[in-house]
C-alpha cells in the first residue's frame, strides 16, 4: 500500500487554495494540504489516519465517485459537487477531480465552484494566481531589468548567459500569467514545436545553473519532424526532469552526467491530444543520469502530487511533468537502479 511521510507537504501545495486530499485503499485519509484543513475546519493531525466516512457524511457523492475511479483508471471529474461533513459549518459546492494512483490510492482535488450568479471565475485558482503574480512577477521584472543593464557592459561570453536569464524569466512570467487565468497544465496551447530547440534551451539553462558539477550530453535524431504541443509547458516539463537528474547526479560531490536522447518510437503510436482520436507516430525522449537511483518503493508513486524523494522536497515537479505529458496525449515511465535512472517520454509527432 502506498504510504506518505508524516510531514506536511510544502511549497505550492501549501499555497494552493484547491483542497488536495490523498485517500488510501481503505478509504482512510493519508495526507492533506492546508486548504483541506480550512474546508473541514479540522487540523491535519485530526484528519490524517481517519476514515473518510468520519469526515464526510456517509451519503456523500464523493464515495460514489471514488468507487467509479476504482473501476475506471481514467480521471473522474464532477463539477458543482456538494461537499459536507460533521465539522463543516456550511456545505461547500466544489468542482471535484479524482485520480487513481498506485496501490489503490486516490488523489481528490476539490476547488470551490464559482457562484453561478456572480459570473466570477474559479475563485480559488484566481486567488492562487494573484499570490503568484505578487510574489513572482515583480521579482522577475527586476531580474530582466538587471540583465538588460548588465548587457551594456558584457562581453561575448557573458551576453549568452544574460540571454538565458532573460529568456527564462520571460518564460516563467508567461506561465504565471496563464496560471493567473486558471489555465492549468491540462489545457495546452497547441502549435508546431521543435522539441530539440526546447531541449537545447533546457541544457543551456541547466549548464549555467550547475556549472562544472554536471556534464550534459545530447544524442538527438535530426530527422525527427516537429510535433504539435505547447512549447512553454513542454519546456517546463523537460526542465523539471533535467533539474532533478542533475541534482541527483551531482549529489555528494560526485561528477554528474545527464544524457538527453531523442528517437523515433519504432512500432509505437499514440493519440494526438485535442486533434482527433486518430493514432499518430511517436517520438521517444529520454533523460538519463548517473545518480544513486530512486528507491524501488518510490518508483510507482514518483508522479503523485505529494511524493518526493528529496529531503524537504515539495512533491510537485514530477506531478507537473505527468500532467503536461498526459495533456499532450503522451506517456511517461521511469526505470531506475543504483547508478542509472532513465525517464522516458512518448509523444505524438505531427503528420506531414
Amino acid at each position: 500500500m502506498t504510504t506518505l511521510t508524516g510531514e506536511r507537504p510544502s511549497g505550492l501545495a501549501d499555497l494552493s487554495p484547491i483542497a488536495l486530499l490523498h485517500v488510501d485503499q481503505r478509504r482512510r485519509i493519508a495526507n492533506v494540504n492546508p486548504a483541506v484543513e480550512d474546508m473541514f475546519k479540522l487540523s491535519r493531525r485530526a484528519l490524517v489516519g481517519r476514515p473518510l466516512s468520519e469526515v464526510v457524511f456517509h451519503d456523500s457523492i464523493l464515495f460514489e465517485l471514488i468507487d467509479r475511479a476504482e473501476r475506471d483508471p481514467a480521471e473522474i471529474t464532477a463539477p458543482s459537487t456538494p461537499v459536507s461533513g460533521p465539522s463543516m459549518q456550511v456545505r461547500t459546492i466544489c468542482d471535484v477531480r479524482i485520480r487513481t494512483v498506485e496501490g489503490g490510492n486516490f488523489i481528490l482535488a476539490m476547488a470551490e465552484a464559482p457562484s453561478r450568479d456572480s459570473g466570477e471565475g474559479v475563485a480559488g485558482a484566481a486567488g492562487f494566481g494573484r499570490i503568484l503574480g505578487h510574489e513572482v512577477k515583480n521579482p522577475l521584472a527586476g531580474i530582466i531589468g538587471a540583465a538588460q543593464l548588465l548587457e551594456r557592459q558584457a562581453h561575448a561570453g557573458q551576453s549568452e548567459l544574460l540571454d538565458i536569464i532573460k529568456d527564462e524569466a520571460r518564460r516563467i512570467e508567461r506561465l504565471v500569467n496563464r496560471l493567473s487565468a486558471f489555465e492549468l497544465f491540462s489545457a495546452p496551447r497547441m502549435q508546431a514545436c521543435n522539441v530539440h530547440a526546447l531541449l537545447d534551451k533546457v541544457i543551456a539553462s541547466e549548464r549555467a545553473a550547475m556549472g562544472a558539477r554536471v556534464e550534459f550530453r545530447r544524442d538527438f535524431d535530426p530527422s525527427l519532424p516537429n510535433m504539435m504541443g505547447d512549447p512553454d509547458h513542454l519546456q517546463q516539463a523537460f526542465q523539471n526532469i533535467v533539474r532533478n537528474a542533475a541534482e541527483a547526479a551531482s549529489e555528494g560531490g560526485r561528477k554528474g552526467e545527464v544524457v538527453l536522447r531523442t528517437a523515433y518510437a519504432a512500432g509505437l503510436a499514440v493519440r494526438q491530444a485535442r486533434l482527433g482520436s486518430g493514432l499518430r507516430r511517436a517520438m521517444l525522449i529520454s533523460f538519463e543520469d548517473n545518480g544513486q537511483g530512486i528507491p524501488r518503493e518510490h518508483q510507482a508513486t514518483i508522479f503523485d502530487v505529494f511524493q518526493s524523494t528529496k529531503s524537504g522536497g515539495r512533491g510537485l515537479g514530477l506531478s507537473i511533468v505527468s500532467e503536461v505529458v498526459n495533456a499532450h496525449g503522451g506517456q511517461i515511465r521511469v526505470d531506475s537502479q543504483p547508478g542509472a535512472t532513465r525517464f522516458t517520454i512518448l509523444l505524438p509527432l505531427s503528420e506531414a
